[in-house]
Formats: C-alpha cells, structure tokens, sequence
C-alpha cells in the first residue's frame, strides 16, 4: 500500500503531466483547470494542495521539461576524447529535443509569455547554466578553448542555443541541422586559444 508521500508524489506528477499535455496542445490562456482535473483524475483541492495557481502549474511542467530536455540532451549526445566536440554534441542534442512540438511550445513559445522573459530565463538557466560551466571548464582544461570567463561562456553559449531553436522552430529555413552546427562551430571557435 501507498504512503502518504507516494501519494502525494503520484498525484503531483499526474498534475504536471495532464498539464504538459493540455498547455502544449491548446496554449495557456486555452487551457482550463477542469480539463486538467479530468486528465489527471484528481480533485480541484488536491491540485490547490500542490500549486496555487495554473501558473504554479506551468512553472512546474516549465522546470519538468527543462530538466528532462538537457537530461535528455546529455544522454543522446556522443562522448568523445574531444571536451569541446562533447560540448559541440550535447548543443546539438538538446537543439533537436527543443525542436520536438510540445517541448518548443512549452519552453520556447509559452514559456517566457507565462512566466515573463526573466523567470523563464532565470529557470533555464538554473538547470542549464551548471552543465554548460562544467563543459566549458573540460574543454578549457584540455586546451581546446580559452576563454576569460566560464561563467561568461557558458551564458554566451546557452543565448546563442536558445535563438537558434527559436529561430528554428519560428522559420523552416533555420531549422537545418548541419547550418546550426556550423553556426555553433563559428561560436566556438571564438573561445579556442589565440596562436601568435
């Protein structure tokens, strides 16, 4: 038998789910509670236990997918003896995740208009910004960039991969793969060691 805690644990992620789904098929401002309700078969009180708002909602189905989509990217991208193609990689991965239709609609296009530009940045950022670093840092220690700042690059780097996935999903032509790699390459190559 269930405990409390798993309880509760299970009927918060049948929250979040139901909300995924809902916000990324009929957007925000479409969306009703009682749709939410009826997906996730909990009641209006259990889902005020959990979030104070549909926006306490999103927030959280925000957090889920970004940590699922960089989760994702880590695992699907190649690891080589290259730190800076590791890094090159795991920018790939994590464009095509963000291409997927209920990942863009949730991180990309709702998102910012939901929580406001800062806090979905801030967000990101949170789950992104750490990994990024620690990519930077192994490619630096092994030579393959020299940058004056971790932190700077790694900001620099998460910037340029959120415009191109916006780019991506807002205009066809922007989307091929082999153009943005290229584009991440040029990036990257402003952060390799300067030779005299």
């Amino acid at each position: 038998m269930a405990t409390q805690a798993e309880r509760r644990k299970a009927t918060r992620e049948a929250l979040v789910k139901a909300g995924r789904a809902s916000f990324a098929r009929a957007g925000y401002d479409a969306t009703h509670t009682n749709e939410i309700l009826a997906v996730a078969r909990v009641s209006r009180g259990a889902m005020y236990h959990h979030f104070a708002s549909k926006q306490a909602l999103f927030e959280a189905v925000f957090i889920a997918e970004s940590k699922a989509t960089i989760a994702g990217a880590a695992a699907a991208a190649s690891h080589t003896g290259s730190p800076l193609e590791n890094v090159l990689s795991v920018c790939l991965a994590w464009l095509a995740a963000a291409r997927e239709p209920v990942t863009a609609a949730i991180l990309l296009d709702q998102g910012p208009q939901v929580l406001g530009w800062k806090r979905a940045r801030d967000l990101e950022e949170e789950f992104s910004l750490g990994g990024m670093k620690r990519a930077i840092q192994l490619a630096s220690e092994a030579g393959e960039l020299e940058v004056g700042s971790i932190d700077l690059a790694a900001r620099i780097l998460n910037a340029v991969l959120a415009e191109l996935a916006l780019a991506a999903v807002h205009h066809r032509d922007e989307a091929d793969p082999a153009r943005q790699e290229r584009m991440i390459r040029q990036v990257l190559s402003g952060f390799r060691p300067q030779t005299d």
